[in-house]
């Protein structure tokens, strides 16, 4: 959804002199809607206001009760606008809402290298503007059953992304010898907590768009190949449940297939609760090439917050937003997302992955490692202006190719005339 039909962002903001304390309230929109992460934000906050409202800064975080994307842009609209606000799809369907903060950055010396480079990167336009500022991030990795493991004899697939041997070829064939009929499956069928068919192609090291050349790259062989690949896991090598097979498994409707016990490994980027069995997390399966060496398989999310371009105290904004950017506050927020993986590379998420691995019983490291290596959801997708319009056309071409009712040639040739047609870098 693009929203440049709102009005321009405002001017550059004119921040205070550096150490001068802003004063005034903070309009905080609440990206959370339901308990319990909306209750530790609330929570969050207000330890924020007990250090603020002293020094004359006071925070009121509300909930939309809707889309945040969509109440703030209606608050834009009205003239009344909401200060800031979080958001897990980049920059660039804001435009018009949001203001840079590259003033900000630049006179308080903020080191970007205290980011994950990705998770900073593409919070930029191409002519270096800043428009958002990272503060949690939703990685994938493996997870995979260690009884069904032992029970078949096999030794669990790696933690380390960089283990060469851990290849789509591997990931197949150690699927094939966890697959008993159909009692028991090697693969869940997730590869992605993104759009599927953006991210199918990653674990080849290829994505749909390349930023930096201006060009849709879903009509590549390799981009293929990766699409191919994962039809096939439930087609030709069938050692992922079909729809009937994987609820036949479930013990309620719509249980996670991993937790149903009778898969060996899927893709997650958390799970709703314990598994009841011993489990494990590990790396994405990777195949290089010569462009891209090195792990990249899958996505990060980076979930971001924006100040609002009419904001009425974009000062104020700037010092909650430096507020999360403290590694022990940052990782409070890292938390309340539902995420184990801090931007914050001085963090080294340690508050998260202990916090996972004491609830979940398995060491969540394959998270951390992973998203120093995968690049942004899509590749940089979301950043083509009118991306969600090409969507709507996609994705049921996908559910075609999925169901090997369309060839992924073909489907390839058409998203890429349809990316092409109706959205532009």
């Amino acid at each position: 959804m693009a929203l440049a039909s709102c009005g321009q962002s405002g001017p550059a903001a004119s921040p205070v002199a550096p150490g001068a304390q802003p004063k005034g309230k903070v309009l905080v929109m609440s990206y959370q809607t339901t308990s319990p992460r909306l209750d530790w934000q609330t929570a969050m906050y207000e330890d924020l206001n007990k250090e603020f409202k002293p020094k004359g800064l006071e925070v009121e975080f509300v909930n939309p009760g809707q889309l945040v994307i969509e109440k703030v842009t209606a608050l834009h609209v009205a003239g009344t606008p909401a200060d800031m606000f979080e958001w897990p799809r980049l920059w660039r369907e804001l435009e018009g809402v949001i203001g840079d903060v590259t003033t900000y950055v630049k006179r308080d010396k903020i080191d970007e290298k205290q980011w994950i480079p990705e998770s900073i990167n593409v919070m930029k336009d191409p002519a270096g503007k800043i428009w958002g500022l990272p503060v949690t991030i939703s990685a994938d990795a493996i997870a995979y059953n260690l009884d069904l493991f032992e029970s078949s004899g096999v030794k669990p697939p790696p933690q380390d992304p960089d283990d060469k041997a851990w290849t789509t070829d591997a990931f197949v064939d150690l699927a094939k010898k966890l697959t008993k009929g159909t009692q028991q499956f090697g693969f869940g069928g997730s590869y992605t907590c993104g759009v599927d068919w953006m991210n199918a192609s990653t674990y080849f090291g290829f994505g749909p768009v390349d930023l930096q050349a201006k060009k849709v790259t879903v009509n590549q062989s390799g981009y293929q190949r990766g699409l191919q690949y994962w039809v096939d896991m439930l087609h030709r090598h069938r050692v992922q449940p079909t729809t009937d097979e994987l609820n036949a498994l479930r013990s309620t409707p719509n249980q996670n297939a991993f937790l149903t016990g009778k898969i060996g490994m899927s893709q997650i980027c958390n799970l709703a609760e314990k598994p009841t069995f011993r489990w494990g997390m590990a790396a994405l399966p990777y195949t290089p090439h010569a462009g891209q060496p090195r792990n990249v398989s899958s996505r990060i999310s980076v979930h971001a917050l924006f100040m609002d371009s009419e904001s009425k105290n974009k000062d104020g904004v700037w010092e909650v937003l430096k507020y999360w950017m403290r590694p022990e506050t940052n990782q409070r927020y890292v938390l309340s997302n539902g995420h184990v993986v801090s931007p914050l590379v001085k963090t080294q998420s340690e508050r998260s992955l202990k916090d996972f691995q004491d609830r979940m019983g398995a060491d969540p490291k394959a998270f951390f490692l992973q998203a120093q290596r995968s690049k942004v959801d899509a590749w940089g997708y979301y950043l083509l202006r009118n991306w969600a319009k090409a969507r709507t056309e996609i994705d049921p071409l996908f559910t075609e190719a999925k169901a090997n009712k369309m060839a992924i040639p073909e489907f390839a040739q058409k998203a890429q005339e349809i990316t092409e047609r109706t959205t532009t870098f």
